[in-house]
């Protein structure tokens, strides 16, 4: 039997994040009265429990996730690009739970490698990768994590309807309309 993972909370910092409920700043620990708070993080939407924080969205965009693959969107202009990206990973998150619900076997590892090495060729050199996984708060393993679960839902639409098409967008349409979201207003 195939390598199978039980379904999981997503991004690891989302995952810790979703016990603390949807607010729309998390702060500081304990501060002095009088102190101001630091906002750390804003949540943007609870989609079916799970949180998606905009740190996501910075690493969906800044790693270059939706230039290719099954979340590939382009747009020129900033606040298009993050609502786009919002957009998708609300609908990543539901396919992943379908996916999961559905128990896709874990991909060769040397897939993984592949999607993990195009990521690092968007970038000048190590250091400059390294960088921008540390300023979106994610480590190399969580990375492969959302790569692998990108092949994972990329290898069901295949399974399922042969790859993206109409019958896939209907799919998405479809889990959309049935799921629980909640956007959080800027």
């Amino acid at each position: 039997m195939p390598n199978m993972r039980p379904p999981h909370a997503g991004y690891r910092v989302s995952g810790r994040l979703a016990a603390l409920g949807a607010t729309r700043g998390f702060t500081t620990g304990c501060l002095p009265y009088g102190s101001r708070a630091q906002i750390l993080d804003r949540v943007l939407a609870m989609v079916s429990g799970q949180v998606i924080l905009a740190s996501d969205v910075r690493a969906f965009l800044d790693l270059g996730l939706h230039e290719h693959g099954p979340w590939e969107f382009r747009e020129p202009d900033s606040a298009q690009r993050e609502a786009a990206a919002l957009d998708r990973l609300i609908e990543r998150r539901l396919a992943l739970d379908e996916v999961n619900r559905f128990r896709q076997a874990l991909p060769p590892p040397a897939r993984v490698d592949g999607y993990l090495a195009a990521v690092r060729a968007r970038f000048a050199d190590e250091d400059a990768f390294a960088a921008v996984l540390a300023a979106v708060g994610l480590e190399l393993a969580d990375l492969r994590q959302i790569l692998e679960d990108d092949i994972r839902i990329e290898a069901y639409v295949t399974e399922r309807w042969g790859g993206r098409g109409a019958l896939v967008e209907d799919w998405i349409a479809g889990l959309l309309r049935r799921a629980e979201i909640m956007r959080v207003d800027p």
